[in-house]
């Protein structure tokens, strides 16, 4: 990825930039339904249970879950809650 897609990926929360060994494109069919687990950081293919190993998204994995960078800012005390400037 690109730094500045992957750092807006991650700071709006709306698209997770994740990566894994195989190339995908090769193996998934568009449309084909998947699971993705963040947690465990699998993808797995629907129809036939085949699972694929991501690469560790490391500590954005934290922002993402918050849902983007703005509001793990608030949860983690970095910005107010709501707060009007003077």
């Amino acid at each position: 990825f690109a730094r500045i897609f992957f750092r807006n990926c991650i700071a709006t929360g709306e698209v997770y930039p994740l990566e894994s060994e195989q190339r995908l494109s090769r193996e998934i069919e568009t449309g084909e339904p998947v699971e993705l687990d963040l947690t465990a950081g699998t993808l797995r293919r629907v129809r036939t249970r085949q699972t694929y190993q991501l690469r560790p998204s490391g500590e954005t994995i934290r922002v993402i879950a918050s849902g983007g960078l703005f509001e793990y800012a608030r949860r983690t005390g970095l910005v107010g809650a709501g707060e009007a400037t003077r």
